[in-house]
C-alpha cells in the first residue's frame, strides 16, 4: 500500500511539472524516467535512484545550454546571464538543503524521499528548460 501511495505521489509531482512543459519542449529524458519507474515492483531507493538519474540528466542538459549560450550571445548579455546563473545555483543548493531538511526530517516516512528527489529534478529541469528556450530563441 505504502508503496502505491509513493508512486502515485511521484508520478503526480512529475505530470505536474510535465503538464507546465510546452511539449515542444518534451525531451527523451522524460521517457527515460518513465520507463525507469514503470519497473514492477519498484522500490522506494529505486525511485529515488531514477528520479536522481533524471536530475543529473537535466543537469547536463542545463550545462549544454548554458555552454551554446555563452558561445552565441554578446558579451554584456552573457555577463548578465553569468551572474544570474551564479544566482540561481546560490537559490538551487539552499532550495535543495531545506527539501532535504523538509522531506527527511520534518514528514515521516521514506516515501517522502522520493518526493523530495523529485523536487529537486524539477527544479533543474524548469532552469535547463529556460535555458534551453532562450538559446532557441536566438536569431542565427
Amino acid at each position: 500500500m505504502m508503496k502505491r501511495t509513493l508512486i502515485v505521489i511521484v508520478t503526480f509531482y512529475a505530470s505536474v511539472g510535465l503538464s507546465q512543459t510546452k511539449e515542444k519542449n518534451e525531451n527523451s529524458i522524460d521517457s527515460v524516467e518513465s520507463n525507469c519507474l514503470e519497473k514492477k515492483d519498484i522500490s522506494n531507493a529505486e525511485i529515488c535512484n531514477c528520479i536522481r538519474q533524471t536530475r543529473e540528466s537535466w543537469d547536463i542538459e542545463l550545462n549544454k545550454y548554458y555552454a551554446l549560450l555563452r558561445t552565441n550571445l554578446p558579451k554584456e548579455a552573457f555577463e548578465i546571464l553569468n551572474e544570474s546563473q551564479k544566482r540561481w545555483i546560490n537559490y538551487r543548493d539552499k532550495e535543495f538543503q531545506f527539501i532535504s531538511a523538509f522531506y527527511h526530517n520534518v514528514q515521516e516516512g521514506t516515501m517522502w524521499y522520493s518526493v523530495a528527489e523529485n523536487k529537486k529534478m524539477e527544479i533543474v529541469k524548469q532552469r535547463a528548460v529556460e535555458l534551453e528556450e532562450y538559446f532557441k530563441s536566438l536569431d542565427f
